[in-house]
C-alpha cells in the first residue's frame, strides 16, 4: 500500500485528490494532510483518514496525528513525513520549501503548484534529479502534454502547444475595466480555486503555463491556443507534422489520478467518455486585449527571477483586485511596474525568492 501525503487538502485540487484516493481504499493510505486556516475541514479529512502527521496555519483537533501549526508548518511536516507519493497542492510561493524538502525525501511528486516551477524551476528540477524524485504535473495541461511525450523521442517535438479556455470574457466585446470580482471567478468550463479562475480570466494562468511547460519539458518551443470547450488539454506537434492531443471533458480529478496511478491507466475515474458528435473549435490568441501570455513570454526570455515577479506580483494584484482597490484591467499593470522596479537577478536560493516576495508585496502595500 502506497503513502500519500496531500499538501493543500482543504483546497480545491486538495479536496479532489481525497475524492481519488476514497476509490482506491486498497492501494493507497493517507499518511499526512497539510493545510491552512480551514482547521474544520482538515479536522474531518483527519477523521477519515486517520493521517500520522497534520499541518495548518492555526491548531486544531485531529486525534491522534502529530500536529505541526504556524507559518513553517507544512515545512516541519514535510521533513517528518516519509509519504511514497506526495501531492503537491498548496498554493504560491509557500509551497517552495515544503515541496523541496519532500524532493529530498525522493519518492513521487505529483505537482499542482505551478508557483514553485515558474519562480524556481533550477532549484526545483535540479534537486529532484540529484535526490531521484519523480515530478509527474498534475495541471491538466501539463499533465496531458506529459501523457503525449510518453513513449515519443525529445528530439521529433517540434512545439508544445497548450489550449486555454479564453476564460469567461475572451468572446466578449465588453469593457474589462468594468469586470468585477464575483464575474472574473465565474468560469465556463472549469470549477477551480478563486485565484486561479481569475488568472484564467485575465489569461495571467496560460502565462504561468507556458513558463512552466517550458521548465518542465525542457523547451522554448510552446505555444497555445484558444480553445473555448476545453476537451483538447494540450497538444505535441511533431517534425513530421502529425500531431498527438489529449482530450476528455473537463474533470481534473482525472489528472489527479493519472500521478497517482503512472504508469498505468485506472479504470475507476468518474469520467464519462467523450461524445464524437459535439463540435470542437479553435480560435486565434488576442494579446492586444489580454497581453500576459506575451509578457510571460518576454520574463521567460530574460530568465533569472523575472518568471518570479511576474507570479508574485500577479498574486499581489488579484489579491487587491478581490478586494476591489484596483480595476481588473490594472493586475498586468501592476505585473508590468513589477518587472520594471525590480532588477533582474539570477536564481541562488529560495530566501532570495521570498525577500523578492516580501519586496514586491511591500511596494504595492499589501
Amino acid at each position: 500500500m502506497k503513502r500519500v501525503a496531500v499538501f493543500g487538502s482543504t483546497g480545491s485540487i486538495g479536496v479532489q485528490t481525497l475524492n481519488v484516493l476514497r476509490r482506491f481504499p486498497d492501494e493507497y493510505r493517507v499518511t499526512a494532510l497539510a493545510a491552512g486556516h480551514n482547521v474544520r475541514l482538515l479536522e474531518r479529512q483527519a477523521a477519515e483518514f486517520c493521517p500520522e502527521f497534520v499541518s495548518s496555519l492555526v491548531p486544531c483537533e485531529c486525534g491522534g496525528a502529530t500536529a505541526f501549526t504556524g507559518t513553517d508548518g507544512a515545512l516541519r511536516l514535510a521533513r517528518a513525513v516519509g509519504a511514497d507519493i506526495t501531492v503537491m497542492a498548496m498554493t504560491g510561493l509557500s509551497a517552495l520549501a515544503p515541496l523541496l524538502s519532500s524532493i529530498e525525501n525522493g519518492g513521487r511528486i505529483a505537482l499542482a503548484n505551478k508557483e514553485a516551477v515558474v519562480c524556481a524551476g533550477e532549484l526545483v528540477l535540479s534537486a529532484a534529479k540529484r535526490y531521484g524524485a519523480e515530478i509527474i504535473p498534475v495541471d491538466s495541461e501539463h499533465s496531458a502534454v506529459f501523457q503525449c511525450l510518453k513513449g515519443e523521442n525529445g528530439g521529433d517535438v517540434r512545439r508544445i502547444i497548450l489550449t486555454a479556455s479564453g476564460g469567461p470574457f475572451y468572446s466578449s466585446d465588453e469593457d474589462l475595466s468594468l469586470v468585477t470580482p464575483e464575474r472574473a471567478v465565474r468560469h465556463p468550463t472549469w470549477n477551480m480555486g478563486t485565484k486561479i479562475s481569475v488568472d484564467s480570466a485575465t489569461m495571467v494562468n496560460k502565462g504561468l503555463e507556458l513558463i512552466e511547460a517550458s521548465r518542465l519539458f525542457c523547451t522554448d518551443a510552446v505555444d497555445y491556443v484558444i480553445h473555448p470547450e476545453s476537451i483538447i488539454h494540450s497538444m505535441v506537434e511533431f517534425t513530421d507534422n502529425s500531431t498527438a492531443a489529449l482530450m476528455s471533458y473537463p474533470n481534473m480529478e482525472l489528472a489527479i489520478q493519472y500521478a497517482l496511478t503512472y504508469p498505468r491507466r485506472a479504470v475507476n475515474t468518474g469520467v464519462r467518455p467523450f461524445d464524437f458528435t459535439r463540435p470542437l473549435t479553435f480560435l486565434p490568441p488576442d494579446e492586444k486585449r489580454f497581453p500576459a501570455p506575451a509578457i510571460a513570454r518576454r520574463c521567460l526570455k530574460e530568465g533569472g527571477t523575472a518568471p518570479a515577479v511576474y507570479s508574485m506580483a500577479d498574486e499581489v494584484a488579484v489579491k487587491l483586485f478581490l478586494e476591489k482597490l484596483i480595476k481588473f484591467t490594472d493586475i498586468t499593470g501592476i505585473i508590468e511596474e513589477a518587472l520594471c522596479i525590480n532588477e533582474n537577478e539570477r536564481v541562488e536560493s529560495a530566501e532570495q525568492l521570498y525577500e523578492l516576495n516580501d519586496s514586491i508585496k511591500r511596494h504595492f502595500g499589501v
